[in-house]
């Protein structure tokens, strides 16, 4: 039996292994607080039952997500606390467990390739990777999406694969889409936190008499002024669980922005289907309010542009909740309605 993190988002550490029981801790590297992100691949159980136990403040609601092929995952819906028990069968030669259901880059190229979309480079990663971007339309408003400034926030991408994929469906009339899906995509490739990189993140990496210290946001930066952004959207997911995290909600980090802001969140709300996870205007985090004070981050720098109109930054539970429960299906579903919001919000603000 080999337990392992030589894959695209492993993050593990084996720290004992008693006969059927295991016991595992993540690794933060060099995020300097808690943080709770881990994933691991296990080979060569098939036919073991396997108790897995964990920190505490690891697992979700319905225990970890678990994939055969890094591409489909589904939750194992069994948790005691801090650890979880798996029965592998016969045919289970490689299993793949994770806080939340990942979400891999090669999702996001067969996603392009699909729909005939040029990948192209944003510049070389912190680690010399090449960083992806895409580029949709040539007008003149100009709408910045991205995604994973934190690297373990997956459920941010697969919510902006569906605002694309509504986006290339239904182009926005006279405008112009630019995507960086994985701002931190060394990261992300890695299997990092992401979340409180010493000595910053990438989404504090904005600040507008700092220089960036990331060649990731110094192009999203020169992007903006050299392009223009009249939108901006940032896709996250926010803390672990409990409370205001297993919603979805929109940071709302402007006090001049915030009628804008309300006005948006209504007609996102008014647009969600049933298919969707659920999102509720009332849940949105208001400005100067417990943790949302920064003003480094890529929202209030889009929103500080002389041209901006609206920059948010929306936060999608890791697990949301028995009656609203994360799926890779309804995270998209998600995506979809928030880029119909975004078409009717701009038709309004063109009359």
């Amino acid at each position: 039996m080999r337990i392992h993190q030589d894959f695209i988002g492993g993050n593990i550490s084996v720290k004992e292994i008693n006969g059927d029981t295991v016991f595992l801790e993540n690794q933060l590297r060099d995020t300097t607080e808690d943080w709770f992100y881990w994933a691991f691949c296990i080979e060569g159980a098939e036919n073991r039952t396997i108790t897995f136990h964990l920190q505490s403040c690891r697992l979700g609601y319905f225990g970890p997500a678990v994939s055969h092929d890094l591409e489909t995952w589904h939750w194992l819906d069994s948790v005691d606390e801090n650890s979880f028990t798996y029965r592998f069968g016969e045919a289970e030669t490689k299993v793949y467990f994770a806080h939340s259901m990942l979400y891999h880059p090669k999702r996001f190229y067969a996603f392009a390739e699909k729909h005939n979309i040029a990948v192209e480079e944003l510049c070389k990663g912190y680690r010399g990777s090449s960083v992806p971007c895409i580029k949709l339309g040539d007008g003149e408003t100009g709408i910045v999406l991205t995604a994973r400034h934190h690297a373990c926030e997956s459920t941010g991408s697969y919510v902006l694969e569906g605002v694309l994929e509504e986006l290339i469906a239904e182009p926005i009339p006279s405008a112009t889409v630019f995507c960086v899906p994985f701002v931190d995509y060394e990261g992300v490739i890695r299997g990092d936190q992401g979340k409180s990189r010493a000595p910053h993140d990438h989404n504090r990496d904005y600040g507008a008499e700092n220089e960036p210290i990331y060649p990731e946001c110094r192009a999203i930066r020169e992007y903006a002024a050299r392009e223009g952004c009249h939108f901006g959207f940032d896709f996250h997911s926010p803390w672990h669980r409990s409370g205001i995290n297993d919603c979805v909600f929109i940071v709302q980090s402007s006090e001049e922005q915030l009628e804008k802001l309300n006005h948006f969140g209504e007609i996102l709300e008014a647009n969600i289907t049933e298919n969707a996870l659920q999102y509720e205007h009332k849940n949105d985090y208001p400005p100067n309010t417990g943790w949302n004070r920064c003003e480094t981050d890529f929202a209030n720098h889009m929103q500080n542009r002389k041209e901006n109109i609206l920059s948010l930054t929306l936060e999608t539970a890791y697990f949301g909740t028995p009656q609203n429960k994360v799926s890779a299906e309804n995270l998209v579903e998600l995506g979809r309605c928030f880029a119909k919001a975004l078409k009717e919000y701009i038709r309004e603000s063109r009359k």
